[in-house]
């Protein structure tokens, strides 16, 4: 009797889960002429593949669990919201990050309006409201829906700590969270994401002007300090550094710009697409 007395005050103290992402939509609001155009849907894990043609793997890739998709209209405009239920906050940055350049509206979470859709994260959510009738007459349902998508979910917008060891000054939308090798593949092209995240690394990039030159800087946390030596090593034979005591390194890249590598205990930086060598190592030293 004290062990089933025990089981249930546990369950009573437990967190309840999240409602699931449907719950988040918004509702019909005849006052303003905004109605649903068909009943909500929601696909849970790899059933990403039924909802979406391509592009389901980076979902995955940053922790997702869920979507709640319905479609709404307003006179002859018509939009989707999709609400994309991530890992956690960063993961959820991370998706949006993509989506980041272009215009910023309000709506009560860091927005990114172009092209027709208007992506925004907010806690462990990534959303995206998405014009499926001629985007400029719906942008005002675009902006609305956003508003009261952003309003119904919960917490707050997250951003990842390790972005702040970047330097300030970063383009405008190039800044990435890269959790794990399958989220990099669109970032790099040649495996140099394998490199580098692996053994649980973490990394964070933004891409700068130097001069005429845009520069791409890399910061990646490891568990150990073997780890992080050993991905250093296979990084600057990716890139066909000859790498120095302790992996530091800098250099011409095969592509003809230049590159520097900076090992210090756990964190690697990484700058590639400098005018020169120098240029290269000064920036990994901006790198806290």
């Amino acid at each position: 009797m004290a062990s089933l007395s025990a089981l249930f005050a546990w369950l009573l103290a437990a967190p309840a889960p999240p409602p699931n992402t449907t719950a988040y939509l918004p509702p019909e609001c005849p006052t303003e002429g905004i109605q649903a155009s068909g009943p909500a849907e929601r696909f849970l894990g790899k059933g990403l593949f039924d909802y979406m043609d391509g592009g389901a793997e980076r979902y995955l890739a940053y922790g997702f669990t869920e979507i709640g998709v319905r479609g709404y209209q307003k006179g002859a405009s018509r939009a989707t919201v999709e609400i994309y239920q991530m890992g956690g906050p960063d993961e959820a940055f991370g998706m949006y990050a993509f989506n980041s350049k272009g215009e910023h509206p309000e709506i009560g979470a860091p927005a990114t309006l172009i092209h027709g859709t208007l992506s925004f994260h907010k806690d462990r959510y990534f959303v995206r409201v998405v014009a499926m009738s001629e985007p400029a007459a719906a942008r005002s349902l675009l902006i609305s829906l956003a508003q009261k998508t952003a309003a119904a979910l919960p917490g707050k917008p997250g951003l990842p700590a390790m972005l702040e060891r970047l330097p300030e000054g970063f383009l405008e939308g190039s800044r990435r969270f890269l959790p794990n090798a399958e989220c990099a593949r669109t970032t790099w092209f040649d495996g140099e994401g394998d490199a580098l995240l692996s053994s649980g690394a973490t990394a964070v990039m933004a891409l700068y002007l130097a001069g005429d030159a845009e520069i791409a800087l890399t910061r990646a946390q490891y568990p150990s300090p073997a780890a992080a030596a050993s991905a250093c090593e296979a990084l600057a034979k990716k890139l066909a550094l000859p790498a120095a005591q302790g992996c530091n390194a800098a250099g011409k890249l095969p592509d003809d710009t230049f590159g520097a590598l900076s090992l210090d205990g756990t964190v690697l930086r990484w700058v590639s697409g400098a005018p020169d060598a120098e240029t290269a190592k000064a920036w990994a030293a901006k790198i806290r």
